[in-house]
């Protein structure tokens, strides 16, 4: 098996969600993005206490655009 399927494996098996989900991005080996291997995360859990870190430059800021624009896509409130 490819290391990109197993990886790609891996990463569906852990971030499979009954019930519907947002998609944050893909999963990155090598510096390449690996198409189907989405991160996905329940709407059910939007409405907890979510962090967000990272040093300066590391794409909090976009993270949270990304977030916020799936969210509405989906008609979930927020303020």
């Amino acid at each position: 098996m490819e290391r990109t399927e197993a990886i790609t494996g891996h990463i569906n098996e852990g971030y499979t969600c009954k019930g519907d989900h947002i998609i944050l991005g893909s999963a990155i080996f090598e510096g390449e993005a690996i198409p189907g291997a989405y991160v996905k995360v329940p709407l059910k859990t939007m409405d907890r206490h979510e962090l967000i870190s990272g040093a300066t430059g590391t794409g909090k800021t976009k993270s949270l655009q990304i977030i916020s624009e799936h969210l509405s896509e989906k008609g979930f409130r927020y303020f």
